[in-house]
């Protein structure tokens, strides 16, 4: 019986990732057409906010806000004081 529970949730777990990938997807094509939000994306977890800043020409405070608006939007999460990508490429 365990086995089949095991199973059950597993399959639950898969299509709920799916679906949250399909809606992420969704989300970042809207948001990263512009290609200094996308640069801030794909450096998101990966670099220091000052390397950030000079990558985008962004400044700290509309990097903040830019996370603030993807974290709302749910293709951010908070870990800490940091802002991490849900799912990593």
């Amino acid at each position: 019986m365990s086995d089949k529970n095991s199973d059950f949730e597993k399959k639950v777990l898969e299509m709920l990732e799916a679906i949250t990938k399909m809606r992420l997807y969704e989300i970042l094509v809207k948001e990263l057409k512009d290609s200094k939000k996308k640069k801030l994306y794909e450096m998101t977890g990966n670099a220091k906010r000052s390397q950030i800043e000079k990558a985008t020409g962004f400044s700290a405070g509309k990097i903040s806000a830019i996370w603030q608006e993807w974290h709302d939007a749910g293709i951010l999460k908070k870990d800490g004081k940091l802002y991490k990508k849900i799912f990593d490429e």
